[in-house]
Order: structure tokens, then C-alpha cells, then sequence
């Protein structure tokens, strides 16, 4: 069975999150204020000691969330690590959003409770391969964590993920533009379960937040549907392409007159994931079902 809960946070405040112009820092950490998030959030999490599993992005400023948010439960709970997982990493190929080399990584964070094992020496490449910001690729490589999320036996986990792969990871583009690149806050906690209600939603690793996770940051929201999912996603990452987040399949480039209108869905086949190499099925662009 996979977990009952799993806790998404976005990380905090970071040195990039100051500026545009901050965008140019790479693989930045957390500002003063980021670290102060972190502890407010671990006093807010009234069910912290069940969480029994703890994931990040390997990027610093997800991994010192982690390691700053949980620092109680790690230190009581020795044989705890945060495992970091590189398809959490963010999007885009901006210097903010592109990691530090593995052995550097290991160099900073040398003596805190992180493992390693599912990171590549390869991972910070991001112009080429499943790491690149195309969004049907990024799509993938969400299914990939989430169904590593999934693969999970503890019933209480945590993942620290950043604002944009977040609306890719739950497949809610909701209120996507609410901050940059995202609408979810620094160090925000939402709280998910897997839909096992379909054959389908099982094999996608399909997450629906909690009632509970919902009032406690709306009061009452009615769900989207699955076809206004599909138009706020497609509005969503046309404008997250235009500011250099992601980029677009050819097939969902706008087209000009002269080229011939296809309404077929592409599919992108998916091939074997980097969590397990376990085979998953092909990704239907705008088609799958959220």
C-alpha cells in the first residue's frame, strides 16, 4: 500500500527569490527569512513526529528546508535520512534552477543525515535528456517521483519540491501565476493521498489533496475539472515557456498559417524512469487524466 499521507512543501525563501536579477545565482541557498520560515513551519506541523520519510530536490535551498523544517525528528531519529532525489529538481535551466556537482554537494552537507543513493553525476545536465525543461519531458519525470512517492511503505512522508515542478508533481495548475512561476508560497505545506480508485489514476500515482489540507488554506474549494485542469494547464505552461521556465513540445508551438492544424493528441513515449528503471507508460500531452 503506498503512503496514507504525504506532505509536499515548497522550499523557503531563497537568495533567488529577491529579484530577477537574483535568478542568476546558481543553486542558491536560503536568505535569513528562509531560514526563519523553515522554523515556523516545523512548529506549525502538529503531526511532525508520524512523519517517518523524509524526500528533497537535491538543490541546496530544498535541502537545507529539509534539514532545518525536520532537525528535531532527525536528530532523535538517527537511522532517518532525507533522501535526495534529482526529478524533483526544478524546471527551468536558469542558474537558480540548476544544481550544484554531486561532490560539492557531498562537501557542503558532509556529516548531515542526506542520502545519496539515487543521485547521478549527471544530474545538473538540464540542456538535454530527462532533466531538460520540456514540458512534456518535466511531465514525465514528475510521474517518476511521484510514483517513487508512492513506491514508499511509511505511511507519513515528506517532500521538499520547488514552486513550479510542485503544479507538475499534484497535476493542479490552479492559481499558477499567483507568485513567480507558481502559486505556491515559500515553504507552503499542502497534504496529499493517492487516488486508488482507477486502474488509470494507480498506474499515474495520481495525488488528490486532503479536505483537511484544503481548509486549512482556503476554508472550501471545489475541485477543477479534469477539462479545466487541461485549459489552466495549457495556459499555465505557454506562459511559463514565454518567461523561459519550460519549453514547449514542437507539437504545442503555435502554429502559423501555412502549416497544417493537427488535433491529434501527441504521445510522448516515456520509456524506463531513473527511480528503479521500472517501465511506465507513455505520456499523453494534454490528454492524460489529472
Amino acid at each position: 500500500m503506498p503512503p496514507k499521507q504525504v506532505h509536499l512543501i515548497r522550499h523557503a525563501e531563497g537568495q533567488h527569490n529577491l529579484s530577477i536579477e537574483s535568478h542568476n545565482i546558481r543553486d542558491p541557498s536560503l536568505t535569513e527569512r528562509g531560514k526563519q520560515q523553515c522554523l515556523e513551519l516545523s512548529n506549525s506541523i502538529d503531526s511532525i513526529n508520524n512523519i517517518q520519510c523524509i524526500i528533497a530536490s537535491p538543490l541546496r535551498r530544498t535541502l537545507w528546508t529539509a534539514l532545518r523544517t525536520f532537525q528535531q525528528i532527525l536528530r532523535a531519529t538517527p537511522e532517518l535520512k532525507i533522501i535526495a532525489l534529482p526529478e524533483l529538481q526544478e524546471t527551468s535551466t536558469l542558474a537558480c534552477d540548476t544544481g550544484s556537482p554531486l561532490e560539492l554537494l557531498k562537501e557542503e552537507f558532509a556529516g548531515e543525515p542526506i542520502d545519496w543513493t539515487y543521485m547521478q553525476d549527471d544530474w545538473t545536465n538540464k540542456t538535454s535528456g530527462r532533466y531538460s525543461p520540456r514540458a512534456d519531458l518535466v511531465a514525465n519525470r514528475a510521474r517518476d517521483a511521484r510514483k517513487f512517492l508512492q513506491s514508499k511503505q511509511e505511511d507519513e512522508v515528506a517532500a521538499v519540491v520547488h514552486g513550479g515542478l510542485l503544479h507538475f508533481l499534484t497535476e493542479d495548475w490552479a492559481d499558477h501565476a499567483r507568485f513567480c512561476g507558481t502559486g505556491w508560497a515559500n515553504c507552503e505545506l499542502r497534504t496529499y493521498a493517492f487516488d486508488m480508485s482507477t486502474s488509470q489514476n494507480i498506474a499515474n500515482a495520481t495525488v488528490v489533496e486532503t479536505s483537511q489540507s484544503i481548509a486549512r488554506r482556503v476554508g472550501h474549494l471545489n475541485p477543477l475539472s479534469i477539462d479545466e485542469q487541461l485549459e489552466l494547464q495549457a495556459v499555465a505552461q505557454a506562459s511559463w515557456a514565454k518567461d523561459g521556465y519550460i519549453t514547449l513540445p514542437t507539437s504545442l508551438l503555435p502554429q502559423t498559417e501555412d502549416e497544417p492544424k493537427d488535433t491529434k493528441l501527441t504521445v510522448f513515449p516515456n520509456g524506463f524512469t531513473g527511480a528503479g528503471s521500472e517501465f511506465v507508460e507513455p505520456y499523453v500531452q494534454l490528454g492524460a487524466k489529472l
